[in-house]
């Protein structure tokens, strides 16, 4: 190992603790060799300390230094090669330290003088006031002040120190008021980003900012803003936005039939009804403080004066007297429960008076096929004689029977016991029933061979139940002759042409999955509202503000006359469907939304907080009782 390898003009090693270096090592790299002292005085201000011996100066440097010097000390003692000292420099160390101090002693400072001021103002500047807060923040922070926010306020000295070298969450201050779908530290309070995808944590302060004045609005953000977390960035919608999805906005299938392109194309072309029809989408459509959504107006509004007569043609079939190869009824019960005259017991020939098969929802109540006399008669004939001897009772029992909750309440809704007695009594005894009047106004009635239900118009309640009644059972059967019969009835009771109230004709039927597994159907009765999009915002009637009313809405909605619309209602999944519409290109939007005409911001288009409210305290007010002077 080398011996001197750390000597002055070999190394740039320094002594850490010591708070001076070589004035002249830091300029020119070459330090001398005695450095600077403690006190930082330069140690080497001559060569050498020339020695006094035998009455004369004699130079004494030594030879690692250059030797003696040809010009020798001067008369008096002092080297020729003096030198003008150079002046030695702070270390890095020291520099550090003393802006430490002076950094500490600053903040001590301020605070000390902060607690000295009047926080009120007064005519004082106080350092602790960060300026007014916004009027919405300005009333909530009346009682706790500062410290509603920031937890280190009024805590003393200490703790503002500490709070100079910790990271505060003001979030979690926030949250004391606010709250959201989604957690709030997770961009857009969104539930359902992918487990494993990366996203920044955010913190309110990000995008909200305080102590700016009570005309401050924190809502309003900047799309420079927006782009400090999104990793793929752009100028603007109109420069760098990417394009829509493929099926824009059309991602659901109606919860309402309504093919636009066979009623504006052909219906309302036709003489018959074209002074029926609209004249414009305002016509079917509500557009008033529309949103996202542009519902269309009532039933009974818009569609009635078409389908309304439609309705009441389409009945329901419960029981049908059928053919029957044999008589198994007894008459003797039949004619006690039917207080009916005696009848001759002289044996004939058995001739059914009737030759029709029986009713599908019958056959599905006795689980029996309705092409099978043979099998059918006898489980028919106790069914009739039973309805003579107890009216409606049998019926109600075979319908609640085939439900986990009884539904014979809404499914026989106005039903007339006795007309269903006298019509069991007629057809056991082998004749047609002869109602007393026609049936004129809906509801249930029997007529010869049959019982039936006539609608009364658009709702009725017994047609919705026997929709609901049919889907229920259809996918609820273990047994599959059952099944099969479960869904003949059901395809016949849906049937737009002849199904009961034809109300699928415009109600689309859904399948879903329970919690256990099953397959259930479910009727859309009432125009749904899907938001599948909940981080976007769009207003129709701002919009059709700006446009005008006539024809605004097909700038935006055009006819895809080639779309199968009415075909994609022929499965019971929600996902397999086809629109009426093309689909919105971003292109567009941009015939307005470009620089140089209306907003592009991204707050224009997007939201931000998922269902955004207050909590319950928020609103609780300490009651103020005065106190009584005495």
């Amino acid at each position: 190992m080398e011996e001197n390898k750390f000597d002055h003009d070999k190394s740039s090693y320094e002594r850490p603790n010591f708070p001076y270096k070589c004035g002249r090592g830091a300029m020119w790299r070459t330090p001398c060799f005695k450095g600077p002292k403690i006190d930082g005085s330069c140690g080497g201000t001559q060569d050498c300390e020339p020695f006094f011996k035998e009455g004369r100066w004699s130079c004494r440097r030594a030879k690692e230094f250059g030797g003696s010097c040809n010009e020798g000390p001067g008369p008096n003692g002092e080297c020729s090669w003096q030198r003008p000292p150079c002046a030695p420099k702070k270390t890095l160390r020291s520099i550090r330290g003393q802006i430490s101090f002076l950094t500490v002693a600053t903040i001590i400072a301020l605070l000390a003088g902060s607690l000295a001021l009047n926080p009120e103002g007064r005519g004082l500047v106080s350092v602790s006031d960060a300026g007014p807060l916004s009027r919405s923040h300005e009333k909530f922070t009346e009682t706790k002040g500062c410290s509603s926010c920031h937890s280190a306020h009024a805590q003393g000295p200490v703790a503002w120190i500490k709070a100079v070298f910790s990271q505060e969450d003001i979030s979690v201050g926030c949250a004391n008021c606010h709250s959201f779908s989604g957690s709030g530290s997770i961009s857009h309070n969104n539930k359902d980003l992918i487990k494993d995808r990366e996203v920044r944590k955010i913190e309110c302060v990000i995008c909200h900012r305080e102590h700016n004045g009570e005309r401050m609005n924190n809502l309003k953000l900047t799309g420079e803003q927006c782009n400090t977390c999104h990793k793929n960035k752009f100028d603007s919608f109109s420069k760098g936005h990417p394009e829509f999805p493929e099926k824009y906005p059309y991602f659901n299938r109606n919860s309402l039939k309504f093919d636009h392109s066979s009623h504006l194309n052909k219906h309302f072309e036709n003489p018959k009804f074209s002074d029926k029809g609209p004249k414009s989408c305002m016509g079917c459509h509500q557009v008033t403080l529309s949103d996202r959504e542009v519902r269309p107006q009532a039933f009974e509004m818009i569609c009635v004066e078409c389908h309304g007569s439609q309705i009441k043609k389409k009945e329901l079939v419960l029981l049908r007297l059928p053919e029957f190869m044999q008589n198994y009824i007894d008459g003797d019960s039949l004619i006690q429960a039917c207080n009916a005259p005696a009848q001759d017991k002289t044996e004939e020939e058995f001739l059914s008076v009737s030759t029709e098969i029986p009713a599908l929802v019958s056959s599905f109540l006795l689980n029996v096929p309705e092409d099978d006399p043979e099998t059918y008669e006898k489980p028919m004939q106790e069914l009739i004689l039973a309805m003579a001897e107890e009216s409606i009772l049998p019926v109600e029992d075979l319908l609640n029977s085939q439900t986990e909750n009884p539904l014979a309440d809404k499914l026989l809704l106005g039903m007339n016991p006795e007309v269903l007695k006298r019509a069991a009594c007629s057809w056991g005894l082998n004749l047609e029933y002869e109602p007393p009047a026609e049936a004129k106004f809906g509801g249930w009635y029997a007529d010869m061979l049959e019982v039936r239900y006539k609608p009364i118009g658009h709702r009725d309640p017994v047609a919705k139940s026997w929709v609901e009644f049919a889907l229920a059972v259809s996918t609820a059967q273990d047994d599959e002759d059952k099944a099969t019969r479960a869904i003949a009835m059901r395809d016949e009771v849906i049937s737009d042409k002849e199904g009961v109230g034809g109300c699928v004709k415009c109600h689309a039927i859904n399948e879903t999955i329970t919690k256990e597994g099953k397959k259930e159907l479910e009727v859309e009765w009432k125009y749904k509202n899907v938001n599948n999009r909940p981080h976007s915002q769009y207003s129709h009637s701002s919009h059709i503000e700006i446009m005008g009313n006539n024809n605004s809405c097909s700038n935006c909605h055009i006819l895809n006359s080639q779309a199968d619309y009415m075909a994609s209602f022929k499965s019971f999944d929600g996902t397999e469907w086809s629109s009426n519409f093309e689909s919105i290109e971003k292109k567009t939007c941009m015939q307005c939304h470009v620089k140089s005409k209306i907003n592009q911001d991204c707050q224009t288009c997007h939201v931000y907080h998922l269902n955004p409210r207050f909590k319950k305290k928020m609103f609780a007010v300490k009651k103020q009782i005065p106190e009584i002077q005495k």
